[in-house]
């Protein structure tokens, strides 16, 4: 619960044991997204309907009672009941609005304030938890024994000498977890998010970063050379908890767990209009994973008994109000404002939309332009050089959208976004010929995990580009240069032709000017007289130009082809998979050409039916899903559309689609037929369900 045993109910810790030693531990197979699934598969099993990629924007009240509800497209859902799983707070001032509430169930949530939330460090490894010396699940590392000052440090500041953290290694639990020979393991620590969001955009990735690399360095006290077999790494802040929950502070157990909160003084699940319920660790019980599944049964039990009588009791109604009206004696009504300063700080990490405006177009080489783009409605969100924008194009009525690394320098007051011209073309045809400059887009914010993290990749870096797939490495390039980080990078730069080469007097500049920064220019089809490397990236080549791969990162974007070359090669030459990392490449030129294609004729149509929509369309075998929907109309997620995002995450009902092998489901997604449109492609009539 996030406190100390000073400031916490002996109930709390009885009630934890108690449930411990009685029903033991469990873990959901398939992970929580499994018991998401499960859900929905009950609801649908009992007649009734589940709308993914669509949330509610505001609960309708008359007269005090529930009258439905408006989706964030716009529908309309008439109903005289809503169980909510949204926070009471974000409920009553956003989804029905403080003037339908009443001012004792106001004040009841001006009352205490929301609890702890936690700093994760989520590690994938390429080793087994066991190897480490992983014999528990769930361990925790202590290396102070004042809990209070502890805790108190954490609520008002960020504090980089961590004083313990819990650590979990989940292979333990369950042996499929992950792929075998790997690992996860996930590092967590208790946090607040009131000092994260006085950061700097670049000082929250920095921060981030810093104390990731202090738990891990605490989490090899119990698992020695944890730090070496690090192949991917995430972190989660009270920020990221706030982004996907919409809690206030990001708290993960609800209203602070303290005395005053402990036990039979949690709120109720019934909200104060006839016909609201709630179900989620603000209300009964209080806190938690699993007590969310309690709280729910205890909203459905009220909500069947108020169908079965036809009516809310109103001797119930008024005993909640006599108690909650107790309870908020001496509180004022929770401001209006309450979330104004954090909403505003997460629309500058993490906006769900950006409006660009096209300030400059610099010609590269005759096939490549640069677009910068500057914000045309404020300051651009924060970037980590090599990560990518996905970008909003309408051509023809239709509203399709492709994601363009940004190649500047995140220090920039602007976004470069670098196209080069691909046949056969549609939207880099469209970027190229018809945009000029004021011409207004929208996108995306940054995205992507392909950068340099200096927690877990060494200093030695060795960039494996091919044609535009040097744009995420000129941006790196650009900042570990401005910013004189102590790294080496070598780049391998392969382009077709040497009219190609893309930034080539930029690059020429910076190696003359860095000495840590090395340049090779690889051509596939040299002209006469080129007296430079030619031929392709090879494990001779690579070898060549490289060595050793000993203490080496090895980067790789460009053409499928390109990345089939280079895997292949550098597996052949030692390279650890860890020390891999590809870019998403998006969909191939020709899908034909892929391993397991079973020999369809690209032009081959086939009948897809959405489902919710009723809406019948045609797609050809040979072009991802998602085009054809776009083609058709019909709006579905998208962000990579490389199939990794799962942004675009839509089930499949009847039929089947081919998927390029490294394009990875959930296994979960996989039992229940979700796939990613942005890299499927039909191979009969299908029935989907946006």
């Amino acid at each position: 619960y996030l406190q100390p045993p000073s400031k916490c109910s002996f109930l709390i810790f009885a009630l934890g044991t108690a449930s411990y030693l009685k029903f033991g531990c469990y873990h959901v197979k398939g992970t929580s997204q499994a018991m998401s699934q499960a859900f929905i598969d009950t609801v649908e099993e009992n007649g009734g309907h589940v709308w993914l990629n669509n949330g509610a924007k505001r609960i309708l009240v008359s007269n005090g009672k529930i009258r439905g509800v408006i989706a964030e497209d716009g529908t309309k859902i008439a109903c005289q009941r809503v169980i909510c799983n949204a926070n009471p707070l974000t409920t009553s001032l956003d989804l029905i609005g403080k003037e339908n509430m009443p001012d004792w169930y106001l004040k009841r949530l001006g009352k205490w304030t929301a609890g702890g939330s936690t700093f994760n460090v989520y590690l994938g490894l390429d080793c087994t938890c066991q190897s480490l010396g992983f014999k528990n699940h769930e361990n925790f590392v202590s290396i102070g024994p004042d809990l209070d000052w502890q805790h108190e440090s954490m609520r008002h500041d960020i504090s980089f000498k961590p004083y313990g953290a819990a650590v979990t290694a989940y292979n333990i639990a369950d042996a499929d977890f992950s792929p075998p020979g790997t690992g996860v393991v996930v590092l967590c620590v208790i946090a607040y998010a009131e000092p994260w969001l006085k950061l700097s955009p670049p000082g929250y990735a920095e921060a981030k970063s810093k104390l990731a690399d202090k738990l891990i360095t605490l989490a090899e006290g119990i698992a020695p050379g944890l730090r070496e077999h690090i192949e991917v790494m995430e972190t989660a802040t009270p920020l990221t908890n706030i982004r996907y929950t919409g809690n206030p502070g990001g708290s993960i157990i609800g209203f602070d767990e303290n005395f005053q909160g402990a036990g039979n003084v949690h709120l109720p699940n019934r909200g104060p209009i006839e016909g609201l319920y709630f179900a989620n660790a603000w209300v009964n019980i209080g806190g938690g994973f699993e007590t969310c599944i309690v709280s729910g049964y205890m909203a459905a039990s009220d909500a069947m008994k108020d169908m079965e009588q036809g009516k809310t009791d109103v001797a119930v109604m008024e005993k909640m109000k006599s108690q909650l009206s107790k309870e908020a004696e001496g509180a004022t009504e929770v401001k209006d404002n309450f979330f104004a300063q954090t909403s505003k700080t997460m629309a500058k990490l993490h906006p769900n939309r950006i409006t660009l405006k096209v300030k400059e177009i610099i010609a590269e080489t005759p096939s490549t332009k640069t677009l910068r783009m500057v914000s045309a409605d404020g300051a651009l969100p924060y970037f980590r050089a090599g990560q990518y924008i996905n970008l909003f194009v309408k051509i023809g009525g239709v509203l399709t959208s492709r994601p363009y690394s940004i190649s500047s320098a995140p220090d920039k007051p602007y976004y470069d976004i670098t196209v080069r011209r691909m046949e056969p073309g549609f939207v880099s045809h469209y970027l190229l010929d018809k945009v000029k400059p004021g011409d207004v887009f929208e996108s995306t914010g940054p995205n992507g995990s392909f950068y340099y993290e200096p927690v877990i990749d060494p200093s030695n870096l060795v960039f494996l580009a091919g044609g535009s797939g040097i744009t995420p490495f000129i941006s790196v390039i650009r900042d570990i240069t401005q910013k004189k980080q102590p790294v080496n990078i070598h780049l391998l730069y392969g382009s077709r032709s040497y009219q190609d080469i893309i930034f080539e007097d930029e690059l020429k500049k910076l190696t003359a000017k860095h000495k840590n920064i090395k340049v090779d220019y690889i051509i596939s089809e040299p002209p006469k007289g080129w007296s430079g490397l030619c031929g392709l990236m090879d494990a001779r080549m690579i070898s060549s130009l490289v060595k050793s791969v000993k203490g080496k990162k090895f980067f790789l974007c460009g053409p499928a082809q390109m990345h089939f070359l280079c895997e292949d090669a550098l597996t052949k030459l030692g390279a650890a998979p860890r020390n891999i990392r590809r870019e998403a490449y998006g969909p191939p030129a020709d899908i034909t050409l892929e391993p397991g294609w079973p020999g369809l004729s690209p032009s081959k149509e086939f009948k897809v039916v959405e489902e919710r929509s009723g809406r019948t369309l045609k797609a050809k075998a040979g072009e991802p899903l998602m085009i054809s929907l776009e083609r058709a109309r019909l709006v579905v997620p998208a962000v990579c559309r490389s199939g990794e995002c799962t942004a675009c995450r839509t089930r499949l009902l009847k039929g089947k689609v081919f998927a390029p092998s490294r394009v990875h489901r959930r296994w979960i997604d996989e039992q229940s037929n979700y796939i990613h449109p942005c890299m499927s492609y039909p191979l009969e009539d299908l029935h989907i369900r946006i």
